[in-house]
C-alpha cells in the first residue's frame, strides 16, 4: 500500500512549526553572534605584541603570502597572536589546519598551504631559537 498523497493545506507545515524554525534560526545566529564577539574580546598573552611584520626583505613570494596570511587571519582573530606566538615551524601546518575547520574561516587548502608556508619562513627568519 502507498502512503497517500499530501495535498493542500496538509502538504503545508502547521504555524507552530514555521515558529519554531524561526526561533532555532534567530538562536543559532545570536549565538554565532555572541562567540565571535567573545572570540575577538578575549585576549591571548601574544596578542600584546606587535600585529605587523617587516617583510620588505623576504622574497616576493613570501610577501605576497603575507598578505595572504593578513587577509585571511585577521577575519577572526588580531594579527599579533600568530605574529608573536612561540610556535615550532613544524606546528603550523597543525595549527592553520585547525583554524581552517572553524566555520567561517575562509580558508581552503590552497590558501592553508600558501599561509603555512610563510609562517614557517617568517618563523624561520625571526625566531630561529623556536627550531
Amino acid at each position: 500500500m502507498r502512503p497517500r498523497k499530501l495535498t493542500g493545506d496538509e502538504a503545508r507545515p502547521s504555524p507552530f512549526a514555521w515558529w519554531a524554525t524561526g526561533i532555532v534560526l534567530l538562536l543559532s545566529v545570536l549565538f554565532g553572534a555572541l562567540t565571535f564577539h567573545l572570540s575577538k574580546m578575549y585576549r591571548f598573552p601574544a596578542d600584546a605584541g606587535s600585529n605587523v611584520i617587516d617583510v620588505s626583505s623576504y622574497p616576493a613570494e613570501m610577501q605576497r603570502k603575507y598578505k595572504l596570511f593578513v587577509n585571511k587571519c585577521s577575519l577572526c582573530h588580531t594579527l599579533a597572536r600568530p605574529i608573536n606566538s612561540n610556535l615550532k615551524s613544524a606546528h603550523w601546518n597543525g595549527y592553520v589546519h585547525q583554524m581552517m575547520r572553524k566555520t567561517g574561516s575562509g580558508l581552503n587548502e590552497t590558501d592553508a598551504r600558501k599561509i603555512i608556508d610563510f609562517l614557517e619562513f617568517d618563523t624561520l627568519q625571526r625566531k630561529p631559537h623556536l627550531q
